[in-house]
C-alpha cells in the first residue's frame, strides 16, 4: 500500500514566511501586530501581507480540516512565494503525560485517519509520515524558552502556577475532532503521538511535495476525551495566545 515519503530539507534563508492557521482566534493575535500592507481574497481565503516583527509575512486563515488547509497551503506557496511556512494554533492532548496549555513543536506529523478498514479494523497507509524542519524546530525550541508565558489557569492545570511544557512530539491529523478516551487510547498506542488536530499533515504534505520547510506550533486546549467538547470552548484563547506568542518570538529569532 502507499505510504508517504519523509523529506528533509536545509533552510538557509526565509524571504518570505507563511503562517497558517485554522480559525480566527488563532491568527488574531498575530495580525493585531502586523502591519498589513496587502489583502487579498483567493478561493474564499483571505490573505494579510505585510510585516511581523520586521519580516515580512503571508498570514491567512485556512479553516478547518485537510481539504481545507491543502489547499490554502498551496495557494499560499505558489501564489505568495513563500519559502517556510509555520501552523499555528490547538490540539487536543494524546500523550497522558501532557496537560491543557501544554505546547508541541513538530518533529514526525502524521495521518492518523488515512488507510484501510477491514473487518480485523484499522490498517493505517500513512506508516512514515513527515518531519519538520530540523532548523525550524530548534529556533522554535529557543523561542519557547524565550517566551513568558502567564500561568495556565488553576481551573485547567490544578496546580498554583503552572506555566505550559514545551515538548518536541509527533502530530496526529484526521478530519475529526476527537472527543473519546477509546479513540484518544487507540491514537497513542497507533502512532505514539503527542497530540491530535485536523489540519498539520495535510499542510506538511503539501510542504513536502513543493520542498518548502515547515513547521507546527500547537497549544493544547483540550485532552481529546469525554470533556473535550467543553474545555475547547473554555480554553482556546489561552492556548491559541501561547501558539501565537512563540511564533513572533521564532520571527524575532529570525530576524536577528
Amino acid at each position: 500500500m502507499a505510504t508517504f515519503l519523509l523529506v528533509l530539507f536545509t533552510l538557509t534563508q526565509i524571504n518570505r514566511l507563511g503562517i497558517m492557521s485554522a480559525m480566527d482566534v488563532e491568527l488574531d493575535l498575530l495580525k493585531e501586530s502586523m502591519r498589513i500592507e496587502e489583502t487579498d481574497t483567493l478561493a474564499q481565503r483571505i490573505f494579510n501581507t505585510g510585516i511581523l516583527e520586521g519580516m515580512e509575512c503571508v498570514c491567512v486563515k485556512a479553516g478547518i480540516g485537510k481539504v481545507n488547509a491543502a489547499l490554502t497551503a498551496e495557494i499560499l506557496i505558489l501564489k505568495y512565494d513563500v519559502n517556510a511556512v509555520i501552523y499555528t494554533g490547538v490540539a487536543g492532548g494524546i500523550n497522558p503525560e501532557l496537560k491543557i496549555g501544554d505546547i508541541i513543536i513538530s518533529r514526525r506529523i502524521i495521518h492518523h485517519d488515512f488507510g484501510q478498514i477491514t473487518p480485523d479494523g484499522f490498517i493505517s497507509w500513512d506508516t512514515l509520515g513527515f518531519f519538520a524542519d530540523s532548523f525550524l524546530i530548534d529556533v522554535a525550541v529557543k523561542a519557547a524558552n524565550n517566551v513568558k508565558f502567564d500561568s495556565i489557569p488553576q481551573n485547567i492545570s490544578k496546580e498554583k502556577s503552572y506555566l505550559p511544557y514545551v515538548k518536541i512530539g509527533c502530530v496526529v491529523t484526521g478530519d475529526q475532532f476527537i472527543a473519546s478516551e477509546e479513540k484518544r487510547q487507540w491514537i497513542e498506542n497507533t502512532f505514539h503521538a503527542d497530540c491530535v488536530e485536523m489540519e498539520g499533515a495535510a499542510v506538511a504534505q503539501v510542504c513536502a511535495i513543493n520542498k518548502i520547510p515547515f513547521v507546527i506550533i500547537r497549544s493544547l486546549c483540550d485532552l481529546a476525551n469525554e470533556e473535550a467538547d467543553l474545555d475547547f470552548e473554555a480554553f482556546v484563547v489561552y492556548a491559541a495566545k501561547n501558539s501565537s506568542l512563540i511564533v513572533k518570538e521564532i520571527i524575532k529569532l529570525l530576524e536577528e
